[in-house]
């Protein structure tokens, strides 16, 4: 399937409306393009949509990710990534009984997975730092262009829709 048929099949999915619904009630809004998309194994596809808040904090709504099944035509699931040291329960658990759609296939995914936690707490000290020195906009931007930087890399690089990270932290940087 092309990226749009997907795409259009994700945002028409129940548990995508009902998370965008969910999100909403916070005022967040996702614009229609993903910001990440990856053709994963199994037939699988990775689908994330940025929210695109104007301040970080713990717990801001940064991003919803889909992991959409192409041999069924079916979005499995939409949840929430969120800005902070953390991440969802089930990326950093290896040895659940969930089934994974891995970033990258065999050991590199589950390398990739743990660099991307690492990062997540690690950029988290980052930004506090940031805040204290460079105001809250500023540490903003900079957390969220390194904060999709980092989930490309995750997924092996090359997969981000219409952004550009290093452009943007060019202009936010001291």
């Amino acid at each position: 399937m092309e990226m749009q048929a997907i795409v259009r099949a994700v945002r028409e999915s129940a548990n995508f409306k009902s998370e965008l619904r969910y999100i909403g009630r916070g005022g967040y809004q996702v614009p229609a393009e993903p910001r990440l998309f990856k053709h994963l194994e199994d037939n699988l596809v990775r689908v994330v949509f940025p929210t695109e808040p104007q301040d970080i904090a713990d717990g801001v709504v940064v991003a919803i990710v889909c992991l959409f099944d192409q041999a069924q035509n079916y979005n499995v699931y939409a949840h929430t990534i969120c800005a902070g040291p953390g991440v969802n329960v089930l990326l950093r658990a290896q040895f659940h009984p969930m089934p994974q759609a891995r970033p990258q296939p065999g050991r590199e995914g589950d390398r990739a997975i743990a660099q991307f936690v690492a990062w997540k707490e690690a950029a988290w000290v980052k930004f506090l730092n940031d805040e204290l020195e460079l105001g809250t906009p500023r540490a903003s931007t900079i957390w969220t262009a390194n904060f999709w930087k980092a989930l490309d890399r995750m997924f092996g690089g090359g997969h981000l829709v219409n952004y550009e990270p290093e452009r943007i932290l060019a202009s936010a940087q001291y």
